[in-house]
């Protein structure tokens, strides 16, 4: 099909697409983003016509549509090719060559001597062997990188000749296998699996991870390393013991608890699941009460693997239930539980490849946490470029359902849950828990007004848990351990193992599950060194929100207290490590980029503020800044820190202020007024030339 508009385009089965994707939600208008992505699935983009047809499927109308749409990037306003192309060049891509190798794509598919824009069009749009080009803020692969989508689909390690090579193959027609995921199919393929219609078994014989994701496991195995055994008795709730929160030294370096089925064969399957203790966590669970799973999650000490490390089990607990007889108030008000799977800040990829190597255990997860805060419906809201999590977690919902663990009446035990798969559409600000509720309700994602918090007022405006992805996947491990056997693990305020995402100049990147408060030096130890033996000159312990580190704090504990003590924020743990070769300002330029980007623009300090600084940090990086810019930098960082809605404004600020704090000197060094100390500077990576 071209992209002109077909009289039968929005036809009966698009029309009965759009009517099942309605009956998957509690409200219709839930139903809004995956129906834009139907649209584009019909036509290669979001027509006016397919505005309003969405918004006479949903009785709104086409301007409540149109706000939503031009929202989300993923949502195309022009016709796309048969491919689309994504290239990561936010600062990790961009230092392994990310940048040139966008550049290369533009001049390849340019025509009469001119680059291909951004978001343009190679060939007819929609035929066969034609491509739009989009560079991408980040595609959450970081320990992979330089990657390219297309189609949503990772190929990853690339360079300029093998994105030529790749790109050449599509322009004649081939569709060669991505790193991990699917066959390759087109762009109109992929939004139609976006909006929920796979194809059966779709990627059923792939690897199950990437090689360098299963690194820390491999390495594991390898030397005998594993985390401590589970008591024998995992048939019942375990209470924690008297003393249960003093600090345990770990001797294994590396711990595999949600990455320990990770190197299976097909980990990803039921079968594989079942075989590795698969869903006994879910009927120990159920044999208990409620508010026995909110308390043992209480003393396990589990905090929130997203990010802000709130205790879990107070959420949970913070759930109103309704006393006998209540039937007016939040206590009487549906639950909800919704999974926070839109991983998106640069360095933070340790959600997908979990998602995609063990879906199963999200679900399980899903399944337990569901039933102690009394929820009857979940929603895991993924990343929309992350298609093939979105297979992954699909199918582990079907095989899930057809065995007992979901639907009605699970196990017998008289509870019923249901679980959507939710694709995003392409806005960072989503991974912020309101905003995302907003999204969720087939809204723009912008972050809400609190109080009310979530708990008494989230989806839909009912009591709501919002958890990440990793979080949740360790809920059936405490269950079968019990809280004692987590705190055996980590510190006594940080306890528990957690997923460590390296990647950057190292010999070795990838996810490491290692002792909570592991140290930068413990973990590029393990990694093999720094690559090529250049020395570390700057890391984020956290992505690109956490105040950056050098090489004087690899001795630091990486927990959430020992982080706050060195001035910085333990965040998603995306540790993204720097060497001497690269600029400090150009790094922050980038980051800055990406937050001016994704900036919902609803609060003026973020919306004004991330747009001048990344002004001010061009002309820097081209060598044209004053002295005073580091000023005026640092004012306008004052101005935008804690002056916002959500914590986007502070992630946004947090690179520039320690990035001056440490590498004052890099700044002036590209200052117009001190030309002397230019030839220094040019020679890092990204630096003025």
């Amino acid at each position: 099909m071209t992209s002109s508009m077909s009289a039968d385009a929005f036809n009966e089965q698009t029309r009965e697409r759009a009517q099942a994707i309605i009956a998957r939600y509690p409200q219709a208008r839930s139903a809004l983003l995956p129906m834009l992505h139907l649209v584009q699935s019909v036509q290669g983009y979001v027509s006016q016509e397919g505005i309003t047809f969405c918004a006479s499927q949903l009785d709104l109308t086409a301007a409540e549509v149109s706000a939503v749409a031009t929202f989300y990037t993923m949502y195309k306003r022009r016709p796309c090719g048969e491919h689309l192309v994504s290239v990561c060049t936010n600062t990790l891509c961009a230092v392994l060559g990310g940048d040139e190798i966008y550049r290369a794509l533009q001049s390849e598919l340019g025509a009469d001597g001119a680059p291909l824009a951004q978001n343009e069009t190679t060939g007819a749009p929609g035929e066969p062997g034609s491509i739009t080009l989009e560079h991408a803020e980040c595609l959450a692969a970081c320990d992979l990188g330089p990657v390219l989508q297309v189609n949503y689909e990772y190929y990853d390690n690339q360079s300029t000749a093998s994105a030529l090579e790749l790109v050449g193959e599509l322009r004649a027609g081939r569709r060669p296998a991505p790193t991990r995921g699917a066959p390759l199919s087109s762009f109109r393929d992929a939004e139609r699996e976006l909006a929920g219609f796979f194809d059966e078994n779709a990627g059923a014989d792939d690897p199950s991870a990437a090689a360098e994701t299963l690194r820390g496991v491999v390495m594991a195995n390898e030397n005998g390393w594993q985390a401590p055994a589970m008591p024998a008795d995992a048939t019942e709730i375990h209470s924690p013991a008297p003393g249960c929160g003093e600090e345990v030294v770990m001797t294994d370096p590396i711990t595999p608890v949600l990455t320990k089925r990770w190197s299976s064969p097909g980990s990803w399957t039921l079968k594989t699941y079942s075989q590795l203790e698969g869903y006994t966590a879910l009927r120990t669970a159920l044999a208990a009460q409620p508010d026995q799973l909110i308390d043992l999650v209480k003393a396990s000490g589990l905090r929130g693997r997203g990010g802000a490390g709130f205790p879990t089990g107070m959420k949970w607990g913070f759930i109103p239930q309704a006393k006998p007889g209540e039937t007016a108030g939040p206590g009487a008000k549906p639950k909800y539980l919704v999974i926070n799977a839109d991983e998106g800040e640069p360095g933070t990829c340790k959600d997908i490849p979990l998602m995609m190597a063990d879906p199963h255990s999200l679900i399980e997860g899903a399944i337990i946490t569901c039933y102690a805060i009394r929820a009857h419906f979940c929603a895991i809201y993924v990343r929309g470029e992350a298609l093939h999590c979105m297979r992954r977690l699909q199918h582990a919902v079907n095989e899930a359902r057809a065995a007992g663990y979901l639907g009605p009446n699970i196990l017998g035990s008289g509870f019923d849950l249901e679980i959507v798969i939710h694709a995003g559409a392409g806005a960072y600000i989503c991974g912020e828990e309101t905003a995302l509720l907003d999204s969720l309700e087939g809204r723009r994602g912008q972050p809400r007004l609190k109080p009310p918090f979530p708990a008494t007022s989230g989806l839909y405006a009912s009591p709501t848990v919002v958890n990440n992805v990793e979080t949740i996947a360790t809920v059936p491990f405490i269950v079968n351990g019990g809280s004692d056997w987590f705190r055996s693990m980590g510190r006594e305020k940080s306890p528990g193992p957690k997923i460590y995402s390296l990647s950057g100049h190292i010999e070795r990147p990838g996810q490491y599950e290692v002792p909570m408060g592991t140290t930068l030096r413990q973990l590029l130890e393990l990694a093999g060194g720094m690559k090529d033996g250049i020395p570390l000159k700057f890391w984020t312990p956290g992505g690109s929100s956490t105040p950056l580190l050098t090489a004087e704090h690899m001795d630091a504990p990486l927990d959430f207290e020992g982080m706050v003590e060195v001035g910085t924020i333990l965040g998603t743990t995306a540790v993204q490590v720097f060497n001497e070769t690269v600029s400090v300002p150009w790094a922050v330029m980038k980051w800055t980029e990406f937050y001016k980007h994704e900036s919902c623009g609803k609060c003026t300090p973020c919306r004004e503020g991330t747009y001048w600084l990344t002004l001010v940090l061009q002309r820097m990086v081209a060598g044209k800044g004053t002295v005073e810019d580091i000023d005026t930098l640092l004012d306008i960082c004052d101005n935008i820190f804690g002056r916002s809605f959500c914590a986007l404004a502070d992630g946004a600020v947090s690179p520039i202020v320690s990035g001056i704090k440490y590498f004052r000197q890099e700044f002036l060094d590209l200052c117009a007024n001190q030309p002397e100390a230019a030839p220094r500077q040019a020679e890092l990576a990204g630096a003025a030339r």
